[in-house]
């Protein structure tokens, strides 16, 4: 990896130029080639970064990350806060202990699944169908979708495809409050029997 410096930033446009140590020569940089773009850059932002050259002889910045790194984005907060939220609430009141692994489980393999389809997208491969992202939310993979579009800015200002995956977060979580009801508890109870019987 390369170290340099945003030395110009045309931040309606996208695009700006980084400049290497010890060279005069700028290097061409597109905000997509960032990888997380929480904080638009702006001039004096140091970052690392990778050199590819195009079809025209050209080079042009690529994996761009700023030095330092970025803040947390309010996403990702929401995320982490949550799931401290379901340990706690789980160990308080005496909730299934097996949500918490369900949580966590589900979050890594719907962070996978964006990586993933990110990677197809790239490269032109079969993609991995938007229901099926969806469905993962809300079986309560939403935290590793909202980090994995955050991470790889991936969907992550599509509609309504944004709008549908807040909706699956909002029926998930009101979900697992009513877990804590006498009703909720008890209707998964008999969930987790019915599937140890059928498992047998």
């Amino acid at each position: 990896m390369i170290k340099g410096q945003i030395v110009e930033w045309f931040d309606a446009k996208g695009y700006g130029f980084i400049e290497m140590p010890y060279s005069e020569q700028k290097v061409f940089v597109h905000i997509s080639a960032l990888k997380n773009r929480n904080r638009r850059p702006k001039i004096g932002d140091e970052v690392t970064f990778e050199v590819l050259e195009d079809n025209r002889g050209r080079f042009n910045a690529h994996n761009v990350a700023r030095v330092g790194g970025s803040p947390m984005s309010t996403s990702m907060l929401f995320s982490t806060i949550y799931l401290f939220a379901v340990i706690i609430a789980t160990m308080l009141f005496n909730g299934e202990k097996w949500i918490i692994l369900a949580y966590a489980f589900m979050s890594l393999v719907t962070y996978f699944m964006y990586a993933i389809d990110k990677s197809a997208a790239k490269e032109g491969r079969w993609r991995t169908s938007e229901n099926t992202l969806h469905l993962l939310a809300l079986f309560g993979g939403w935290p590793g979708a909202l980090c994995a579009q955050t991470e790889f800015n991936h969907k992550s200002k599509k509609q309504p495809f944004k709008t549908i995956l807040w909706i699956t977060v909002i029926v998930n979580i009101a979900v697992f409050a009513w877990t804590f009801t006498p009703q909720g508890h008890a209707a998964i109870g008999e969930l987790v029997r019915g599937i140890i019987s059928f498992l047998r």
